[in-house]
């Protein structure tokens, strides 16, 4: 008697998990023939297509198996034959040969032909039930444009039920993990601050799940990374070469450098441009001509910006008098004091207030345009003045330059090809020739000119007129 009213309450059992919906549960262990693996533990479900609708709302993958018909063996659902008994129920067979014995006899007892069904035709009925049941997820971002700013990520949840849940979570994440992760979304929509892969959970009130994950990747916070260093050790150098370094993501849109200790604020509008790479075997570089600390900026495309320092020592100074040891900062040519008109006939004031002398126009333009120091004002030495000519200085907006004819003889500067007035009379007055015989150039013409022809320095450098 007892054994009938436990098998009856088995059947009860059966009968109520069967009506409440449950679709997968270890009750079935005794009465299925379909099983998965998950988190860790058997369960069974009463079909295979209730299996696999379980993985897609789980958004997970189980391993999962059925029992052999003929040798009641539980074999991977993937490797077995399926044989469609009735509407809702198959059986399963390890090899094919058995399934089509299976078949045969049944006809020849029942006078029926079952029929196989391929585990893709089920997996499709699944997806389609799903997709027609779980709610549906939309993502949109604010820009898909590289930025530097936060990145708003708008979520659009539609469902035939009531949406019941929606949350979010950093990562690709299954359905199945939202029950103890994520962050509930109240306002459809939410903000992330740098890349990866976000993911959204919505849940109706039918139990149907569905998870879309997106992917971010303009976000860009990272400031230039800026490596500095001095390939010359030579202590008693009067200049050093500061060679810079700078890498980003999303590529370099500005460097500057200024003497000094500075900090981003600074370059907004200060600082001097460092000249761009003459060709692929150079580095950017600045040029120290004086003992301290010097700043290098850099900016990206997406406006992070950075600075570094570097501290330089060792460089002899020198200053515009004319005795020996005296040099031009670039070409380094002497200026002695053999002859008064053997002095600087160029010099330039930096945005720091720093004054460089040069022997010619040409290397201060060099200096400018090469080396990237920027000038906030020029001059060149007039040559009509009286010699030794100590400050007769003439902006360079205001003089008249002019190249000389090389069939006549200039008086003693040093057969340069280019002179400095006032005026052109004072020129013609000067060198001792008639108006005809004077060529005046214009200043945008100077530049160009003193690339191929600063006493034999051939120049080969990229003028910036962009950061001029």
């Amino acid at each position: 008697m007892r054994k009938y009213l436990r098998f009856g309450l088995l059947v009860c059992v059966i009968l109520v998990a069967f009506l409440s919906g449950n679709q997968n549960s270890t009750v079935f262990a005794k009465t299925t023939d379909v099983q998965a693996i998950k988190n860790g533990e058997v369960v069974y479900y009463k079909n295979v297509f209730s299996l696999l609708y379980d993985e897609l709302n789980e958004g997970v993958t189980l391993t999962k198996k059925v029992q052999d018909y003929s040798t009641k063996k539980w074999v991977a659902l993937d490797s077995v034959t399926i044989v469609k008994t009735n509407t809702s129920k198959n059986i399963y067979f390890s090899k094919e040969a058995d399934a089509d014995q299976y078949i045969n006899a049944y006809k020849t007892k029942n006078n029926v032909k079952l029929k196989k069904v391929e585990l893709n035709t089920i997996k499709t009925s699944a997806r389609e039930k799903y997709d027609k049941e779980a709610p549906s997820i939309v993502l949109n971002v604010s820009t898909t444009k590289p930025t530097k700013t936060d990145v708003t990520v708008n979520v659009d949840v539609t469902d035939n039920k009531e949406v019941t849940l929606i949350k979010w979570a950093i990562g690709t994440k299954p359905a199945n993990k939202f029950s103890n992760v994520g962050t509930t979304l109240t306002d459809n929509s939410f903000t992330v601050s740098k890349n990866g892969t976000y993911t959204v959970y919505a849940l109706d009130n039918d139990g149907n799940k569905r998870t879309k994950s997106i992917t971010i990747s303009n976000i860009d916070k990272t400031t230039p990374v800026i490596t500095l260093s001095i390939p010359e050790s030579d202590v008693t150098a009067v200049s050093k070469k500061i060679q810079v370094s700078t890498t980003d993501d999303t590529g370099i849109q500005d460097q500057k450098w200024a003497y000094g200790n500075k900090g981003v604020e600074y370059f907004v509008d200060k600082g001097s441009r460092i000249a761009p790479l003459q060709n692929a075997n150079q580095k950017d570089k600045i040029i120290a001509l004086k003992n301290g600390v010097y700043t290098v900026y850099a900016e990206d495309k997406m406006g992070n910006k950075a600075v570094k320092t570097i501290t330089i020592d060792g460089i002899s100074e020198f200053t515009e008098v004319t005795q020996a040891g005296v040099h031009c900062e670039v070409c380094r040519m002497d200026l002695h004091n053999t002859d008064p008109n053997k002095v600087y006939s160029a010099k330039a004031i930096d945005q720091e207030g720093t004054t460089h002398y040069f022997c010619r126009i040409g290397c201060m333009y060099h200096q400018e345009h090469a080396n990237g120091i920027a000038f906030t004002n020029k001059y060149v030495r007039d040559y009509s003045a009286t010699a030794p000519r100590s400050n007769n200085w003439i902006a360079v907006e205001n003089a008249v330059t002019v190249k000389f004819n090389k069939s006549e003889t200039a008086k003693g500067i040093m057969g340069w090809n280019l002179f400095h007035f006032t005026d052109l009379s004072s020129a013609a007055n000067y060198l001792g020739v008639s108006k005809e015989n004077v060529v005046a150039e214009k200043l945008e013409n100077i530049s160009e000119y003193t690339k191929t022809n600063n006493k034999g320095m051939n120049y080969q450098y990229e003028v910036d007129k962009v950061a001029q």
